[in-house]
């Protein structure tokens, strides 16, 4: 009976040990970890009917000006909490919006457009000057158009990074079988300001908060038996990507703004 017995205990006692931890990882929802390159899909951002004439926008820079390092329990902390550079998250989110609310120029690499152009404009004089000199009746040369003046300046960043927010931890135990489970939550603010270009007004100006979820999970199992003592631990945790909590407030950033700038007036004119 002996045998049996502890065979038995062993086996309830591993039963409860996974029952607890997929008990535990039942509250954590999120993508799992995966090799394969996945592409955000593109969502619409739902706005109010489009002004009459789109306007016409630019983007210089979107940074982060928080100073806040990630947590690496290393002496130093190069890495930074949240992307130094959220321009890629401002653009797509203007990219999303719906045909009739604006014209995005290209405004962060506008060295290298005027750069290019520049090498253009020399191309272009020194075609000129070969086909003056060839013949007299060749057709005139492709010219560079004017580029386009930004109406409004849309101006972002990154202006708080707070840790640790809020920390819950539980733990339960029965005849040597528990599991313990830790909630941790980060909060990431961030602002969008409106310029006129022509007055250099401040046209509007918005703040997003955003929570960023972390848990951490465990179960546990200690057995004592006479000659021997079984013990197993499992567990794991899962963190809210950082990079999509930023892209979450950048659009909920740009359709306030957007709504806010219709209702006043300002995005039509």
């Amino acid at each position: 009976m002996k045998p049996r017995t502890f065979r038995s205990r062993t086996l309830r006692s591993s039963v409860a040990l996974v029952a607890v931890n997929l008990a535990l990882v039942g509250c954590v929802a999120g993508p799992m970890p995966s090799s394969v390159p996945e592409t955000v899909a593109k969502e619409d951002i739902a706005l109010p009917a489009p002004p009459s004439r789109p306007l016409t926008v630019g983007v210089y820079s979107c940074i982060d000006t928080t100073g806040q390092r990630r947590p690496t329990g290393l002496s130093q902390e190069l890495s930074t909490a949240v992307p130094m550079d959220c321009t890629p998250y401002l653009v797509k989110a203007l990219q999303e919006l719906s045909p009739g609310y604006l014209n995005l120029v290209e405004r962060q690499h506008v060295d290298e457009l005027l750069r290019e152009r520049q090498i253009g404009t020399l191309a272009l004089n020194a075609g000129a000057a070969v086909a003056a000199g060839t013949a007299a009746h060749t057709p005139p040369l492709r010219q560079l158009a004017t580029l386009q003046v930004a109406e409004v300046l849309l101006i972002g960043q990154v202006v708080a990074y707070d840790r640790e927010t809020q920390d819950v931890s539980a733990g339960f135990a029965l005849a040597g079988v528990g599991g313990t489970g830790t909630y941790v939550t980060d909060l990431v603010t961030f602002s969008l300001r409106a310029v006129a270009v022509q007055t250099g007004s401040v046209l509007g100006e918005t703040m997003v908060t955003k929570s960023i979820t972390s848990f951490k999970l465990g179960a546990h199992d200690t057995q004592i038996w006479p000659t021997t003592v079984m013990e197993a631990e499992l567990g794991g945790s899962t963190n809210e990507p950082v990079g999509l909590a930023l892209r979450l407030a950048t659009r909920s950033a740009l359709k306030e703004l957007v709504t806010n700038g219709i209702a006043s007036g300002w995005w039509r004119s």
